[in-house]
C-alpha cells in the first residue's frame, strides 16, 4: 500500500500563529458579561469594567461614590452608585448627578423621560436622559444615561459615544441601559 503525505504550504509552527492571530481576530467588539455593582445589583457591560472609589459631595450632600467603567466599540460604559445616608435627599443627589454629567461635557440635557425599573425606590424622579456635549474638534460627545434611587442608593448608568463612534451605537447603550437588574 502507498504511503501518503501530507504537505503543508507553511511550517507548523508558522500555521499555528497564523491561526490564532485568526481566532482573535475573531473576537467580538462588546464582550457582554454580567457584573455586580453593588448590593444585589447586576448590570450587562460589554467589556471588563475598572472599578474606582472616592468621596465627593453633590448638591451639598457628602456621598461615597463606587464607579466601574470600561471602553469598547467606540463608547465609554459606566456604572456610578452613590451611598446617599438619608432618604430626604435621594432627589437632590440624583438631581445634583444629573446635572455633574451634563457639566463634565459641557453641554446639555437633549431629551428626559421618565423610567421605571422593577426595584427601583418608588416616589423618587428616576430619568433617562440624553446629553450632548458642545462640540470641539469633531462632533460633540453624546451619552445615554440612566438616573435611579434604590434604597439609600443613588445609580447611574451612562453610555458615552467618543467622537467617531459607529452610528449604530445607541442600540448597544439601549442594551446596556436596559440590563440593569434587582431582585
Amino acid at each position: 500500500m502507498p504511503r501518503m503525505t501530507l504537505s503543508l504550504p507553511l511550517p507548523l509552527p508558522l500555521l499555528l500563529i497564523a491561526l490564532s492571530g485568526l481566532l482573535c481576530a475573531c473576537s467580538p467588539t462588546l464582550n457582554w458579561r454580567d457584573v455586580e455593582v453593588g448590593p444585589q445589583t447586576r448590570v450587562q457591560f460589554p467589556c471588563k469594567p475598572e472599578h474606582a472609589e472616592r468621596s465627593l459631595v453633590l448638591g451639598g450632600v457628602p456621598t461615597r461614590a463606587a464607579m466601574w467603567a470600561c471602553d469598547a466599540g467606540g463608547l465609554s460604559w459606566s456604572a456610578t452608585v452613590l451611598d446617599v445616608g438619608d432618604p430626604a435627599r435621594l432627589g437632590t443627589v440624583l438631581r445634583a448627578s444629573r446635572l455633574s454629567l451634563a457639566s463634565r461635557l459641557h453641554g446639555s440635557e437633549e431629551a428626559v423621560r421618565p423610567v421605571q425599573i422593577t426595584g427601583m425606590t418608588p416616589n423618587v424622579e428616576a430619568r433617562r436622559v440624553v446629553l450632548i456635549g458642545k462640540p470641539g474638534e469633531g462632533p460633540p460627545a453624546r451619552a445615554e444615561a440612566v438616573f435611579v434611587a434604590r434604597g439609600l442608593q443613588v445609580f447611574q448608568f451612562v453610555a458615552m459615544a467618543q467622537r467617531g463612534a459607529p452610528a449604530v451605537w445607541t442600540e448597544s447603550a439601549d442594551e446596556f441601559l436596559r440590563s440593569v437588574r434587582w431582585p
